[in-house]
């Protein structure tokens, strides 16, 4: 039976429970403290070691891509005088890709005939009768046929109206071909120069989550070759340093006839990589087959072989 003793009994079993806590707290206090104060003074040294290697790795950095602007400038000097080039973007490509290749080609003596942006509608299925209703008065000479997948459709329409094999004046066929892509919002076209490009610098978009299906990766694939018939070179610029795996650089490497016919960097997003893409430009204009430079998948060499013959 619980009575009062039970509780007296209880009340002293507590408060001699905590007396010996504080008393064991007390007694290894010091020794907490002092363990607690030596992880303090470890996580410090770790944060001040973490910012020093950041603050390293930055200046690393920035030393790099000086450097590789500045030698740039001189391996690309004249490189591509008297030549035309368009730029052709893709989908989400980054702007700061496109500005940089501009500003180098141009400094390497080439002049940027067209800019070119290509609307998502390019790949839809959905969107296949706006393409054919826009193509439908140029399909015979173009030479297009059901046989012909849309992106290859388009591709070959496109370089009709930015690109020729041969150095020429842009003819009258070829301003409406790229106004019928423009009104079908296809398209947009920026440029006012007469003659049309030698050499199509096609840049890509960085790889995405979830990454593109095989059947988009193709498409773009078959556009890029259809363009490259109608040229005298095209270069795939992939700003993929970061990931290479789901993008058009790694498709083009991968496709059999690609690989053979289109050339491809796939660090264009670095200072080096825009120096590549320029030389990669000039072995397409002088006659070379594909060839593929980089850092990542399937790359055959980090750049061209210098000087460029």
């Amino acid at each position: 039976m619980i009575n009062f003793r039970y509780h007296i009994v209880s009340l002293m079993a507590v408060f001699l429970a905590l007396a010996v806590g504080i008393a064991v707290g007390v007694t290894l206090r010091p020794s907490v403290d002092q363990g607690l104060a030596q992880q303090a003074a470890q996580d410090r040294k770790q944060v001040q070691d973490l910012r020093a290697e950041l603050t390293r790795r930055a200046a690393l950095d920035t030393y790099r891509n000086v450097w590789a602007d500045r030698v740039g400038e001189v391996v690309t000097s004249g490189l591509l005088t008297g030549s035309k080039v368009a730029l052709v973007t893709m989908p989400d490509a980054p702007t700061s890709v496109v500005q940089r290749l501009s500003t180098a080609l141009t400094a390497a003596g080439g002049t940027l005939s067209r800019t070119v942006k290509i609307n998502k509608d390019v790949f839809d299925p959905a969107k296949s009768d706006k393409m054919t209703e826009a193509l439908s008065p140029y399909a015979g000479e173009l030479g297009l046929t059901d046989q012909m997948s849309q992106a290859t459709r388009f591709g070959v329409a496109l370089g009709r109206a930015i690109a020729t094999k041969l150095p020429g004046t842009r003819e009258a066929q070829a301003t409406e071909i790229g106004k019928a892509l423009s009104s079908a919002g296809l398209v947009s076209i920026d440029g006012d120069t007469a003659g049309t490009a030698q050499l199509i610098i096609v840049v890509t978009a960085v790889a995405t989550d979830p990454r593109p299906t095989a059947q988009q990766l193709s498409a773009h694939i078959d556009m890029d070759v259809a363009l490259r018939a109608a040229s005298a070179g095209l270069v795939l610029a992939g700003p993929n340093s970061d990931e290479i795996e789901g993008t058009d650089v790694l498709a083009a490497r991968s496709d059999a006839t690609a690989v053979d016919v289109l050339s491809t960097v796939d660090v264009a997003d670095l200072s080096s990589g825009v120096t590549t893409v320029l030389l990669a430009g000039k072995e397409q204009l002088l006659g070379s087959e594909g060839r593929h430079y980089g850092a990542l998948s399937k790359a055959d060499a980090p750049l061209p072989t210098l000087p460029i013959r």
